[in-house]
């Protein structure tokens, strides 16, 4: 059933799909019916705009005359500076060659005049400015844009300056040499300034008559007037007139004038077609079928056996769809109203020309040329129609959160700084973290060069990043405080002595919580050995005692007996041989008692030498094998033929091994097998004693190494119970280690030491 479902599914989707992609095909193609109407009556409409654009490109013309003679205004003033530099061989600034001496100045000055010396210095840095200006502006912009060339001279010393290797002073003589001239050159003019400053120009050839009145009417004062200068006519004045120079300017190109007319002319003309073509019903033809998209793509959905709008068509970003929709509408401007224009009037690709399409065949790649065209925007747009729909479906936070790639970007941001903010602020007080306040520190900043480099903003935004920064601060101060608060209340339960109090996030106090923790754990585990302790000091107390008395009181018995005169000799040697055996197991007893005592205080004395075990091993089998033989048991043992060195103590590990044979033919079940084996690993040798009990063992391995715990606790066998302990304390003074292990009724024990 369930795949029935997904099948039906599918099928919906692809069926969707398809009636989507139908439509907006055939809308695409409708569209380009309306084609033919729209050129008709573009016609009309360009006809009516044609008068206007001449219109237009007159006063585009004049523009770029008056803008041609303002250069060579400019010109003027930065020739006469490399002129007069040229001839004092000095590299004279700007307000050298054109200002008046302070001297001057005082003289021209006037009782009312109200300009200061300081308002002229400010007039003077600004003068210098204009002219560097104008100094960029002509040698590397208006020579090379107009092809300008120039030739200019002093009247009084011939000293001249040029750029170009013809004779542009043929210009200032008659004759057949300057008639040549003339002809070689489109436009050309001759300025000559007089000793007092006063312009005769005898030729400006190329411009109109409009344009030659404008170029005498241009001068300093309109320049100080458009720099805000109050007084700029004052200003003028202190400004010494172009003199005693001949200018000549030639351009040779009859189109030095049309570069931006050019460029100006075919964005006006440009400009009018689309303005043609929109007004004539293009533009209502785009705006119309991008509505009938829209439509489509609001009802479509709404026909659930479709299922338009189920799948990732409707999860398309916000961002994605909108620059989409963006670029159409450019597109229409920059391409549909050349697109229909092209294609009504011929061939879009010139396809005809190649022998390769018949008229008919062109035509028809050129219609599904226009098809695919206007069926990408439409696409664009029914996809802006999906998404949008789904802005009324869900709420508007859960869509930007969803359909948006900003908002996304916004969070993963803001995530991103949350947890570089969890990262530089969770201090390890337990290290040095130099790393996370060189990053907090150079955080701030980089903050703080923003903000300086925002001038009176930055003040603002210094403001609201104190206020942001005195949040958080203060949040991470409360953090702090309520670590501190856990860690000292945890230490105060623990000083009354609760052990059970749990600790909860420190935050950065929790290095100091485990540090409590383990604190709190040895406590624990000091109050379980001191509990353990005192039961085994009862228990010291009771058995003790009993193994004590047991003796003692036999040989008191004994003794008792032996006073009897009466008794008979045989009797006399019985209860002696009685008195010696309990004495003798008196003497044991506390001789093991004083030795576990030396050896859990760690005062017994060691006296290590290079001992070999398994030498020591075979000694010790060869002494016991009587009492071996004695308890019955089929003993097997397994000792290699080398040596085996280790640091050791020879009598305290004879000991170890005495006393676990010793309790081996003790409590060994009878005929039955035991084992002694010695494997050498790396640097260490295991030594391994085998049995099995005749009792069944209901104790642990770490309770029969306990002081005093017998393997029969009706402790009627012989024995002080500290066999088992004696071995374990002497193998770990010498830094061996002793394991119990018990399976069933098997009991082992493994001793392992280091080799030299």
């Amino acid at each position: 059933m369930l795949d029935t479902r997904l099948k039906n599914n599918s099928d919906r989707k692809g069926l969707g799909l398809f009636v989507s992609v139908l439509l907006l095909a055939l809308l695409a193609t409708a569209v380009l019916f309306f084609y033919k109407p729209i050129v008709q009556n573009a016609k009309g409409f360009l006809e009516i705009s044609q008068t206007n654009r001449e219109k237009d490109m007159e006063n585009l013309k004049e523009s770029e005359e008056s803008n041609f003679l303002e250069c060579l205004f400019q010109g003027n003033y930065i020739l006469k500076w490399d002129l007069e530099r040229q001839k004092s061989n000095k590299k004279f600034g700007s307000s050298d060659v054109y200002l008046n001496n302070i001297d001057s100045i005082a003289n021209l000055n006037d009782e009312n005049d109200e300009n200061t010396d300081d308002d002229y210095d400010n007039f003077k840095n600004d003068f210098a400015s204009l002219m560097d200006d104008w100094y960029y502006q002509f040698y590397y912009g208006t020579l090379s844009k107009f092809q300008l060339e120039y030739y200019i001279k002093d009247n009084t010393t011939d000293t001249h300056l040029t750029n170009t290797g013809s004779d542009l002073s043929a210009f200032l003589s008659e004759g057949e040499k300057a008639e040549n001239m003339k002809k070689q050159y489109y436009f050309y003019a001759v300025l000559q300034f007089d000793k007092d400053g006063n312009l005769n120009i005898p030729y400006f050839h190329g411009v109109s008559k409009s344009s030659k009145d404008t170029f005498l009417s241009l001068n300093l004062t309109e320049e100080m007037v458009n720099r805000s200068w109050n007084n700029a006519a004052w200003y003028a004045s202190r400004v010494k007139k172009l003199s005693d120079m001949t200018v000549v300017y030639a351009v040779k190109s009859e189109s030095f004038l049309q570069n931006d007319y050019q460029q100006q002319m075919g964005y006006l003309s440009s400009q009018m077609i689309n303005d043609a073509y929109s007004r004539a019903g293009a533009g209502y033809l785009y705006v119309i079928s991008i509505i009938l998209v829209l439509l489509l793509g609001f009802i479509l959905p709404a026909i659930k056996p479709l299922g338009v709008g189920k799948g990732i068509e409707a999860k398309i970003p916000l961002e994605i769809w909108a620059i989409g929709a963006a670029l159409t509408v450019s597109f229409y401007d920059e391409v549909l109203l050349d697109l229909i224009r092209e294609t009504v009037k011929g061939d879009l690709f010139t396809l005809n020309g190649n022998h390769i399409f018949t008229e008919g065949m062109s035509r028809v790649v050129v219609n599904i040329f226009n098809v695919f065209i206007w069926f990408l925007i439409f696409l664009c747009w029914f996809a802006a129609a999906l998404s949008i729909r789904e802005l009324f479906i869900k709420k508007p936070a859960k869509y930007l959160k969803e359909n948006t790639i900003s908002i996304r970007f916004l969070f993963w941001i803001g995530r991103s700084l949350k947890k570089g903010w969890f990262y530089v602020s969770s201090f390890d007080m337990s290290k040095k973290d130099n790393k996370k306040i060189l990053l907090l520190l150079g955080g701030n900043m980089i903050v703080m060069i923003i903000l300086c480099s925002m001038w009176e903003a930055g003040v603002i935004g210094a403001i609201i990043y104190t206020g942001i920064l005195f949040y958080f601060v203060n949040k991470y101060k409360n953090k702090i405080t309520s670590g501190y608060n856990t860690i000292t209340e945890a230490a105060g339960k623990l000083s009354e002595g609760n052990l059970e109090v749990t600790i909860g996030n420190a935050g950065i106090f929790n290095p100091l919580k485990e540090q409590l923790m383990r604190v709190q754990q040895g406590f624990r585990k000091a109050v379980l050995e001191e509990t353990k302790s005192q039961k085994m000091k009862a228990e010291l107390i009771t058995n003790v005692s009993h193994d004590l008395k047991t003796p003692l009181t036999a040989i008191i018995t004994y003794v008792d007996l032996l006073k009897n005169e009466n008794l008979s000799e045989e009797q006399r040697a019985s209860y002696v041989e009685t008195l010696d055996r309990k004495a003798l197991r008196l003497k044991i007893l506390i001789e093991d008692l004083f030795e576990m005592s030396k050896a859990a205080s760690n005062t017994i004395s060691m006296n290590p030498v290079e001992l070999d075990i398994a030498a020591l091993l075979k000694q010790l089998q060869f002494e016991l094998s009587d009492r071996v033989a004695g308890a019955g048991l089929d003993f097997r043992v397994r000792i290699p033929d080398d040596k085996v060195i280790a640091w050791l103590d020879s009598d305290k590990t004879y000991r170890i091994f005495e006393n676990l044979l010793i309790n081996m033919c003790k409590y060994a079940l009878q005929g039955s097998r035991a084992y002694l084996d010695m494997e050498v690993k790396g640097n260490e040798v295991n030594i391994t004693v085998r049995n099995i009990s005749q009792e069944e063992l209901d104790f642990t391995g770490d309770e029969i190494v306990e002081r005093f715990v017998r393997g029969d606790k009706a402790r009627n066998s012989e024995g002080s119970g500290l066999g088992l302990a004696i071995a374990k304390s002497f193998t770990e003074l010498q830094g061996g280690t002793f394991q119990v292990i018990t399976d069933g009724d098997l009991f082992k024990v493994v001793v392992t030491f280091h080799l030299l």
